[in-house]
């Protein structure tokens, strides 16, 4: 139970714990001591489930711990962007320690379907998830066209074709590349990204977002028709 987008049931869930509307089972309560007491940090929200992967019978258990803040996901990642197999162990076994397999069956939704031919602890698959980044991508899904009215007011660009956002701040997009380059090395980056942070921030239940991380991209109709076949779907991939 992944998530990567804010309209991911798991991740409304997380949501929930954070806003302080729900709270994590007790019944991880042990499995949270350890975490923290080991890592200096506890998980978010606790997601167990199973998973079939592509020509496999048998359903594999995942357990899915959910950090806040991204600096705490990327500590139990090893570089370039894989997850660190030697934390992925030892929480596997901090997991598994603190219930029976009985009630390890049951939690990940395995119940009668697989014998106990390996030690839980080999068997688990641990996912670290970000929660920090998928509210940041809310955040800037919240602004709307009509917040936006300003901020593309103040472009103040003779040329200027058209924005388009995915997942983060607008892109502004000039006709010709040549403009783009120019406006790249101009001063006026900056101060959109001063404006649209301003907007942005109304959004950021968390307080999560900073100023420093805001930049806006310059891009041209050229560049989106030559090299993207005038496609968005292509041009965000």
């Amino acid at each position: 139970m992944g998530f990567s987008l804010p309209s991911d049931r798991a991740y409304k869930k997380a949501k929930r714990i954070r806003q302080g509307r729900a709270r994590l089972d007790p019944r991880y309560d042990g499995f949270v001591t350890r975490f923290r007491e080991r890592y200096g940090v506890a998980p978010l929200a606790v997601q167990p489930d199973a998973v079939r992967h592509p020509g496999e019978d048998e359903k594999v258990p995942r357990l899915g711990v959910v950090l806040e803040r991204t600096d705490q996901y990327q500590s139990f990642l090893r570089p370039p962007s894989s997850f660190d197999p030697r934390k992925q162990q030892v929480v596997a076994r901090m997991f598994v320690d603190e219930f029976p397999a009985a009630d390890l069956r049951a939690l990940f939704g395995l119940s009668g379907e697989t014998a106990d031919t390996h030690p839980w602890a080999e068997r688990v698959f641990v996912a670290f998830w970000d929660f920090e980044r998928v509210a940041k991508v809310e955040l800037h899904d919240a602004v709307t066209a009509a917040e936006l009215e300003p901020f593309t007011a103040m472009l103040g660009l003779d040329k200027f074709w058209c924005t388009q956002r995915a997942f983060g701040p607008p892109i502004i997009f000039v006709y010709t590349d040549e403009q783009a380059s120019a406006l790249r090395t101009s001063s006026l980056p900056d101060r959109w990204a001063d404006a649209y942070f301003e907007i942005a921030k109304r959004h950021d239940e968390f307080g999560y977002l900073s100023r420093a991380e805001i930049v806006i991209e310059v891009d041209s109709k050229e560049n989106f028709d030559n090299n993207f076949s005038s496609n968005w779907f292509y041009y965000f991939k």
